[in-house]
């Protein structure tokens, strides 16, 4: 497992086989649409959020399994919907929905796990605390069309960058944290706290996740590399070098115009963006989120939980 910690491994597992048993419908076609994307697994970072928080409180077993595992299926249904978009054939080293059946089952699958996901919470969050989850799922798909907007954007500045990731990436994990702290019942201080953290514990992930994808071989996350640039989407590497290089940002600009793309001129560009200072702006940026998110461990009582949160944090590197 990614997780070293004993208890949370065990919680992790608890996840992992009520996805397996309880994700059904009467419709077959759809249960083993649904079986091969759930059970392509993943580093179930957000459900792991869930259980992590909750530690700073207290829940019945059952009911932090039906959380985390709600969770885990909202995050799942925003893939399958984002493989649709972005003609995604295969994701952790696995073909997708969109792939195998085509894009109506995709979406169907997408829709029927929100919907399936928003039915678990609705067991188990307050009515007044429901709305984080669902604040989370339109937050995620502005982030989405924030995306969709600025592709073959060539003046992508920094903040529009962060706004689009924060919303597409990073409030996913804070509403993670949230729903674990507030449904084992934790004092404000501490649900605050955690909700930061897993913010920018997001935007780390989504940075780290956009350095990767100008990293030539690493398919360590099952993503093909170069993907985001040779789909017209600027990230915080090539935002830094286009505005610092005129030559990177009229390679680029003449790459996105052509209707026939070659790979030789795609791996010439990112070269250059890799040599011209962008990977190195934005391993800095990730590590002031990383230093933000410090911060609020710092804020949070002493115990095992805490040590856990850290070594997530840490976990999380280029």
């Amino acid at each position: 497992m990614f997780f070293e910690n004993q208890r949370l491994n065990s919680d992790i597992e608890k996840v992992e086989e009520n996805l397996r048993t309880n994700v059904t419908s009467k419709n077959q076609l759809l249960v083993q649409a649904i079986a091969d994307t759930v059970g392509a697994g993943g580093k179930r970072l957000r459900p792991a959020m869930v259980i992590v928080s909750s530690y700073f409180g207290k829940i019945r077993q059952d009911k932090l399994v039906q959380l985390a595992s709600a969770v885990e299926l909202l995050h799942t249904a925003t893939l399958i919907h984002d493989d649709v978009l972005d003609y995604s054939p295969y994701r952790r080293n696995r073909e997708t929905v969109y792939k195998k059946y085509g894009t109506d089952m995709a979406i169907y699958c997408g829709d029927f796990l929100y919907t399936k996901a928003l039915l678990m919470l609705a067991d188990i969050v307050p009515a007044n605390q429901l709305t984080i989850a669902a604040k989370a799922v339109k937050t995620i798909c502005e982030g989405e069309v924030d995306q969709y907007r600025d592709k073959y954007v060539m003046n992508l500045s920094v903040p529009s960058y962060l706004k689009r990731i924060s919303r597409k990436t990073a409030v996913l994990f804070a509403a993670s944290c949230a729903l674990g702290a507030l449904c084992a019942k934790c004092n404000h201080s501490t649900t605050n706290s955690l909700s930061k953290l897993g913010f920018y514990y997001g935007v780390m992930f989504q940075m780290i996740d956009d350095y990767r994808d100008y990293k030539s071989g690493d398919s360590e996350w099952g993503k093909p590399v170069y993907n985001d640039l040779s789909k017209g989407i600027l990230t915080l590497p090539g935002i830094y070098a286009c505005k610092n290089n005129k030559e990177i940002y009229e390679k680029v600009e003449n790459y996105w115009r052509k209707e026939e793309k070659s790979n030789e001129e795609l791996h010439n560009i990112i070269s250059q963006i890799c040599s011209s200072g962008g990977m190195e702006y934005t391993e800095s940026y990730i590590q002031r989120y990383r230093q933000k998110a410090f911060r609020e461990i710092e804020k949070l009582p002493k115990s095992e939980a805490r040590d856990i949160l850290a070594d997530l944090i840490n976990k999380l590197h280029i």
